[in-house]
């Protein structure tokens, strides 16, 4: 039996692609579905509401990188209360 490894594994070659600029994100939507999925999760099934926490928290963070990633601090945002 032989195991495959990183060294016997076979070189394919890939075309270098360019990535696609993805659209403009809008902040402030994000914002607001994480606040909406937030409020929702206190009338919902416990699994369910901790599924939209989950969710309310990963679009924050979205939210956090681009402003990071644009040089922004995030109390200088336009989203900070």
């Amino acid at each position: 039996m032989v195991l495959a490894t990183l060294s016997t594994l076979p070189i394919t070659t890939t075309r270098d692609s360019t990535p696609t600029k993805q659209p403009g994100v809008s902040l402030t939507l994000l914002q607001r579905r994480a606040d909406s999925l937030r409020r929702l999760a206190g009338s919902v099934d416990p699994i369910l509401a901790n599924s939209y926490r989950r969710r309310a928290s990963e679009l924050e963070l979205e939210v956090w990188i681009h402003l990071v990633r644009s040089g922004l601090a995030p109390e200088d945002s336009p989203l900070a209360a």
